[in-house]
Protein backbone atom coordinates (compact mmCIF):
# COMPACT_ATOMS: atom_id res chain seq x y z
CA UNK A 1 0.00 0.00 0.00
CA UNK A 2 2.84 2.41 0.79
CA UNK A 3 4.47 1.87 -2.63
CA UNK A 4 1.38 3.07 -4.50
CA UNK A 5 1.13 6.22 -2.41
CA UNK A 6 4.82 7.05 -2.93
CA UNK A 7 4.41 6.59 -6.69
CA UNK A 8 1.37 8.88 -6.76
CA UNK A 9 3.27 11.55 -4.82
CA UNK A 10 6.19 11.28 -7.23
CA UNK A 11 3.83 11.75 -10.19
CA UNK A 12 2.21 14.80 -8.57
CA UNK A 13 5.62 16.32 -7.78
CA UNK A 14 6.79 15.69 -11.35
CA UNK A 15 3.66 17.27 -12.85
CA UNK A 16 3.88 20.27 -10.48
CA UNK A 17 7.58 20.80 -11.27
CA UNK A 18 7.04 20.51 -15.01
CA UNK A 19 4.09 22.90 -14.88
CA UNK A 20 6.06 25.49 -12.91
CA UNK A 21 9.01 25.29 -15.33
CA UNK A 22 6.74 25.58 -18.38
CA UNK A 23 4.82 28.52 -16.88
CA UNK A 24 8.05 30.26 -15.85
CA UNK A 25 9.60 29.83 -19.29
CA UNK A 26 6.38 31.07 -20.88
CA UNK A 27 6.47 34.25 -18.78
CA UNK A 28 10.16 34.80 -19.60
CA UNK A 29 9.45 34.41 -23.32
CA UNK A 30 6.45 36.77 -23.05
CA UNK A 31 8.62 39.45 -21.40
CA UNK A 32 11.27 39.03 -24.12
CA UNK A 33 8.69 39.28 -26.91
CA UNK A 34 7.22 42.45 -25.38
CA UNK A 35 10.69 44.02 -25.23
CA UNK A 36 11.37 43.02 -28.85
CA UNK A 37 8.05 44.44 -30.06
CA UNK A 38 8.54 47.76 -28.29
CA UNK A 39 12.12 48.03 -29.51
CA UNK A 40 14.95 49.79 -27.77
CA UNK A 41 14.05 52.81 -25.66
CA UNK A 42 16.67 55.04 -24.07
CA UNK A 43 16.37 57.23 -20.98
CA UNK A 44 17.81 60.76 -21.23
CA UNK A 45 17.45 64.33 -20.03
CA UNK A 46 15.69 66.85 -22.27
CA UNK A 47 15.47 70.62 -22.05
CA UNK A 48 12.13 72.39 -22.46
CA UNK A 49 11.97 75.47 -24.69
CA UNK A 50 9.44 77.63 -26.51
CA UNK A 51 9.43 78.45 -30.22
CA UNK A 52 6.75 80.57 -31.88
CA UNK A 53 4.41 80.05 -28.95
CA UNK A 54 4.70 76.25 -28.87
CA UNK A 55 6.39 74.12 -26.21
CA UNK A 56 9.21 71.83 -27.40
CA UNK A 57 11.78 69.46 -25.95
CA UNK A 58 15.40 69.16 -27.10
CA UNK A 59 17.80 66.30 -26.33
CA UNK A 60 20.74 64.34 -27.73
CA UNK A 61 20.06 60.85 -29.08
CA UNK A 62 22.40 57.86 -28.75
CA UNK A 63 24.42 59.11 -31.77
CA UNK A 64 24.79 62.58 -30.22
CA UNK A 65 22.43 64.21 -32.72
CA UNK A 66 20.20 66.99 -31.45
CA UNK A 67 16.54 65.98 -31.52
CA UNK A 68 13.65 68.40 -31.12
CA UNK A 69 10.03 67.41 -30.66
CA UNK A 70 6.80 69.21 -29.97
CA UNK A 71 5.69 68.74 -26.34
CA UNK A 72 2.24 67.53 -27.41
CA UNK A 73 3.77 64.79 -29.63
CA UNK A 74 4.74 62.65 -26.62
CA UNK A 75 3.21 59.18 -26.28
CA UNK A 76 0.79 58.36 -23.48
CA UNK A 77 -0.44 54.99 -22.25
CA UNK A 78 -4.10 55.81 -22.48
CA UNK A 79 -5.41 58.01 -25.24
CA UNK A 80 -7.95 59.46 -22.82
CA UNK A 81 -5.33 60.74 -20.37
CA UNK A 82 -4.62 64.44 -20.76
CA UNK A 83 -1.26 65.69 -21.99
CA UNK A 84 0.70 66.94 -18.97
CA UNK A 85 1.36 70.65 -18.83
CA UNK A 86 4.57 71.68 -20.61
CA UNK A 87 7.57 72.47 -18.48
CA UNK A 88 8.95 75.99 -18.16
CA UNK A 89 11.63 76.95 -20.73
CA UNK A 90 15.07 75.82 -19.56
CA UNK A 91 13.72 73.16 -17.22
CA UNK A 92 15.14 69.61 -17.50
CA UNK A 93 12.80 66.68 -18.04
CA UNK A 94 13.56 62.95 -17.89
CA UNK A 95 12.21 61.29 -21.02
CA UNK A 96 12.45 57.97 -22.84
CA UNK A 97 12.93 58.00 -26.63
CA UNK A 98 12.80 55.24 -29.22
CA UNK A 99 16.29 54.38 -30.51
CA UNK A 100 15.21 53.81 -34.13
CA UNK A 101 12.94 56.84 -34.22
CA UNK A 102 14.27 59.42 -31.73
CA UNK A 103 11.33 61.80 -32.22
CA UNK A 104 9.07 59.22 -30.53
CA UNK A 105 9.29 59.98 -26.84
CA UNK A 106 7.37 59.48 -23.62
CA UNK A 107 7.57 60.64 -20.02
CA UNK A 108 6.63 57.17 -18.72
CA UNK A 109 8.81 54.08 -18.64
CA UNK A 110 7.96 52.13 -21.80
CA UNK A 111 8.62 48.69 -20.30
CA UNK A 112 6.57 49.06 -17.16
CA UNK A 113 5.69 45.58 -15.94
CA UNK A 114 7.95 43.50 -18.19
CA UNK A 115 10.74 43.34 -15.61
CA UNK A 116 8.29 41.99 -13.03
CA UNK A 117 7.00 39.50 -15.59
CA UNK A 118 10.55 38.27 -16.27
CA UNK A 119 11.43 38.01 -12.56
CA UNK A 120 8.26 36.05 -11.77
CA UNK A 121 8.94 33.78 -14.76
CA UNK A 122 12.51 33.16 -13.65
CA UNK A 123 11.35 32.45 -10.10
CA UNK A 124 8.73 29.96 -11.25
CA UNK A 125 11.19 28.19 -13.55
CA UNK A 126 13.77 27.94 -10.73
CA UNK A 127 11.13 26.72 -8.27
CA UNK A 128 9.92 24.10 -10.76
CA UNK A 129 13.48 22.92 -11.27
CA UNK A 130 14.03 22.64 -7.51
CA UNK A 131 10.76 20.73 -7.10
CA UNK A 132 12.11 18.20 -9.58
CA UNK A 133 14.94 17.39 -7.16
CA UNK A 134 12.62 16.59 -4.25
CA UNK A 135 12.86 13.02 -3.07
CA UNK A 136 9.86 11.09 -4.16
Amino acid sequence: MGVGTDGAIAVVVEIAGSTLVALGLGLLIAALVIRLIYGAWTRTQAIAFQHEGHAYLRWHDHRYRIVEALWSSGRRRATTSPIPAPRRPGEEVTIFYHAREPTQWTLEKPYRGTRLLAVVGLGLAALGTLVGFLPG
